[in-house]
């Protein structure tokens, strides 16, 4: 048996793969900045608690906030105790984007979703990447990075009375009211990542299209182009924003000369494929 997890913040997609096939399974996200390992042994064990988890042979933990061997170690420590006969690796999210969206191809691999990030992938390893200031000052193009630009406009009364109507409308909120969540409450990021839907939805908004595409400038600009062959090999990625905005990012791309691959809406299915193959 392999199992493969995909964790973020919010929620864990594993993908149990035996000689009956693939299976799919979820549980808490498992984020070691938010989890410690107690806890991850108890979520894990629920979520399989109807499979023999000895018979596990290798798990393959792709996780948000992998990043160093202090947190990858309460992830390790959390699932040994469940998969006691398994060989566990623990890898960061940015590696899962990777090898799921670029398969063993070399290629420019990025993440795309509430926050973003990209990386040069060798089509086994990341060989470069560079920081991520987060979204306070980096995470350019990702969904709060979007949301920031609907929220700016709507404290500095940029929207049409039509678009003003519809946030008002959505959100019932002010701007005395949003400033206050946003400087005086905790987890101003998960607040502002509320706002990107109206992005979404009103997409076909000349203003918020423009919005959008802007976004999606400053990603490329930041991040893309640091790479010295981003118009040699294929950009892959995973992550709700660049699947769910896909038309509007192609042609931002082939602005910048940017073949696209592969787009994922999630890293699991391609991980599934990664690591079926690797088996």
């Amino acid at each position: 048996m392999i199992l493969i997890a995909d964790s973020g913040s919010s929620k864990t997609d594993w993908r149990l793969i035996d000689s009956k096939g693939v299976s799919q399974y979820s549980c808490i996200g498992l984020n070691p900045d938010f989890v410690d390992s107690e806890l991850v042994t108890k979520s894990v064990s629920e979520a399989f608690d109807k499979i023999n988890l000895k018979s596990v042979t290798d798990v393959h933990f792709y996780g948000s906030g992998c990043s160093s061997e202090s947190r990858n170690k309460i992830v390790k420590i959390g699932l040994a105790k469940c998969f006691i006969n398994a060989q566990i690796n623990i890898y960061h999210d940015l590696l899962g984007a990777a090898r799921a969206a670029c398969g063993k191809e070399r290629g420019i691999a990025g993440i795309l979703g509430t926050g973003s990030n990209c990386c040069l992938f060798d089509g086994k390893e990341v060989i470069q990447e560079f920081r991520s200031g987060g979204f306070v000052i980096g995470d350019e193009g990702g969904g709060v990075d979007i949301a920031k630009r609907i929220v700016k406009s709507f404290i500095e009364g940029r929207f049409d009375e039509e678009l003003q109507d519809k946030f008002q409308k959505r959100y019932q909120t002010s701007v005395d009211e949003i400033l206050e969540n946003l400087y005086k409450k905790s987890q101003p990021n998960k607040y502002l990542a509320s706002f990107s839907q109206f992005a979404l939805h009103n997409k076909e908004n000349t203003y918020i299209s423009t919005l959008i595409e802007d976004s999606f400038h400053s990603y490329f600009k930041n991040q893309v182009m640091r790479y010295e062959e981003y118009q040699r090999i294929p950009l892959s990625l995973v992550g709700s924003i660049a699947f769910y905005y896909q038309e509007i990012f192609r042609s931002i791309a082939s602005e910048y000369g940017v073949q696209i691959g592969i787009i994922l809406e999630k890293p699991i299915s391609g991980l599934t494929l990664y690591h079926t193959d690797l088996s």
